[in-house]
């Protein structure tokens, strides 16, 4: 009996010095992939972040490890990856700010960097940095990866002026003062205000038709609108037409016709390096660099107001 159980002892050794000796010499980090070929290497061909040409090197991995660059592909799945091999010492092997392990997750190709996960028209590398840029962390980017409306403003992540917001714009006149007599002769000025961005116009006073404004007053006005401006562009780069022209109203026998228009008379109190002067603020504005208070002085009189950013969204 006692030779039987010594048999079996020897034999369970013998085995486990077997196993330990061929591990050692064949696959010493045992994920399958013989350490000869990890040390002998492998091709890979990798398209880099704005390039269209293929780069191709040899690489290798280290058999002491089943995951030489802790990716979480093992380096036989590196080896081995549908398509053609990855880089087993780089976590991002084409370098679009995504690992290796990410992208096989997602479905997109971590061996080019010209993926679109969503196919939102915005390429995942660009679509990274313009996150990053806004202080999103990488677990909230891989969501918005996935998603083809961030803000959803209805406009695809690759053709908004930002991705992140439904841009609004709020304009706020404040203050006004006609030097001018306009050529009505009694002193007071009929006025109205009127603003767009493009699309919609506000008119100020709203629910009649003019203010009365006395001539070298100081007049409050304190009107605000709110506009919703079209999202469609370039991410980053926003271009939005404003427009604000301030009227006198003719009255009765208050005509004056020095400006072409019967019936009313634009009031020109904006600046203007143009010749002749512009009667009316006109000016192609940027929501990312133009908002702040503005104070314009024409030859009628001055006006001040403030472009606002009133974009709601993710940020």
């Amino acid at each position: 009996m006692k030779k039987i159980f010594a048999v079996i002892i020897a034999i369970l050794l013998l085995n486990i010095f077997a196993g330990c000796v061929f591990r050692q010499k064949g696959d010493r980090d045992g994920d399958g992939l013989p350490d000869e070929r990890e040390e002998e290497g492998w091709e890979v061909n990798v398209i880099y972040p704005d390039s269209k040409n293929i780069t191709t090197y040899t690489v290798t991995s280290d058999p002491t490890k089943k995951d030489t660059d802790g990716d979480g592909l093992s380096d036989l799945e590196e080896f081995l990856y549908p398509g053609g091999a990855t880089d087993p010492t780089k976590k991002d092997t084409d370098g679009d700010g995504l690992s290796d392990l990410e992208e096989k997750e997602l479905g997109s190709d971590p061996r080019d960097w010209r993926g679109d996960i969503d196919v939102d028209g915005f390429l995942d590398y660009y679509e990274i940095l313009y996150y990053e840029k806004h202080n999103i962390s990488h677990e909230k980017i891989i969501q918005y990866l996935q998603t083809k409306d961030v803000d959803k403003d209805g406009v695809p992540d690759g053709y908004d002026i930002d991705p992140l917001r439904d841009l609004k714009i709020k304009i706020w006149i404040k203050n006004i003062i006609i030097t001018s007599d306009m050529g009505d002769g009694d002193g007071n000025i009929e006025l109205r205000i009127n603003i767009s961005t493009g699309n919609e116009w506000a008119v100020f006073p709203e629910g009649i038709p003019f203010l009365v404004t006395p001539v070298n007053k100081n007049e409050s006005i304190n009107f605000s609108y709110v506009f919703d401006l079209s999202d469609y562009g370039v991410p980053g780069n926003a271009s939005h037409p404003l427009m604000i022209v301030v009227e006198d109203i003719d009255e009765g026998l208050e005509i004056n016709l020095k400006d072409g228009i019967a019936g009313y008379d634009l009031v020109k109190v904006f600046s203007s390096n143009v010749s002749p002067p512009s009667p009316v603020y006109a000016k192609n504005i940027n929501i990312f660099k133009d908002c702040g208070k503005y104070h314009e002085k024409g030859v009628d009189g001055e006006i001040w107001f403030e472009i606002i950013d009133a974009s709601v969204g993710e940020s």
